[in-house]
């Protein structure tokens, strides 16, 4: 599992009974930073999983991916079919981006409209931007104590269940990777490599393992980005988690759990469900 800073320690219960392997990539997390001069691609991503694979002398194995890192493990299960065992994708992000201005199908569009909507009514926009503001005039120096601010004040968007952000073990904001700032920069390096649009749909079908997508209804990555996989992918299943955003493990652990646990036991949890269609 790729984002080790932000999923060790809240992911622990999935390592009884088997071996979890969880490891920062590079530039983030406890991983050495990436100077700014040096190049970025998207393939990086694919570099360090196969870094760590021959590092454990890996043959097989499950390999699960959360929000961005979702789309990379989605498409290196895509590259590596004799590879990936069994694939496990939460919040994964969409394989496929119109652009920063783009013209959506009318579905899309009220996904994107309902989920800004959710975004304004759980963060204070106003106090965000007085905080970065501030940041930006030198104030808050302290890169730790900065972090941890701006995650209280908008962490609240990215959950169905704000209140279960007290119940998260891990502290990115110990580590200067995980700064907003120097986050933000790294992914913007990265995106770039791909272009101003990028349509990857072709490459998801060629995904042969088993696949559990499990989205949060209320998460800000649109439910139809879980649509896409479900459907692209020919041996997988969608788990909706009602009132549930960004962060499942978190939010519903009463089922987000057993439902992992059961699929990476070779299961399909009983509420997963084929999805037929996407927009």
């Amino acid at each position: 599992m790729p984002a080790a800073c932000w999923l060790q320690e809240d992911l622990e219960p999935l390592a009884q009974g088997r071996r979890v392997v969880f490891f920062d990539r590079s530039g983030r997390g406890r991983s050495d930073a990436i100077p700014a001069d040096v190049p970025l691609t998207f393939a990086s991503e694919f570099e360090d999983i196969d870094a760590i694979r021959s590092h454990l002398g890996l043959d097989r194995f499950s390999l699960m991916g959360w929000s961005y890192m979702g789309l990379v493990a989605g498409l290196y299960a895509a590259d590596h079919p004799d590879t990936v065992e069994r694939l496990l994708l939460v919040g994964a992000t969409s394989m496929r981006y119109f652009g920063p201005a783009p013209v959506l199908p009318p579905e899309l569009e009220r996904e994107l409209d309902e989920a800004l909507r959710r975004q304004r009514e759980r963060v204070d926009a106003e106090a965000v931007k007085r905080l970065e503001d501030a940041h930006a005039a030198g104030e808050w120096r302290d890169g730790v104590a900065f972090c941890r601010e701006y995650r209280r004040l908008s962490g609240p968007r990215q959950f169905g269940r704000p209140e279960a952000m007290l119940r998260t073990k891990a502290d990115p904001c110990a580590l200067p990777n995980e700064w907003p700032t120097a986050s933000a920069s790294l992914m913007q390096r990265i995106f770039a490599s791909l272009g101003s649009t990028w349509d990857l749909r072709d490459r998801v079908k060629n995904v042969r393992a088993p696949t559990l997508v499990v989205h949060g209804l209320e998460d800000l990555v649109l439910p139809n980005a879980a649509r896409l996989w479900g459907t692209l992918i020919e041996d997988a299943r969608v788990l909706w988690l009602d009132g549930v955003g960004h962060f499942p493990w978190l939010e519903d652990p009463a089922r987000f759990f057993p439902a992992v646990d059961a699929f990476l036991r070779g299961e399909w949890p009983a509420a997963a469900e084929r999805v037929t269609h996407a927009y």
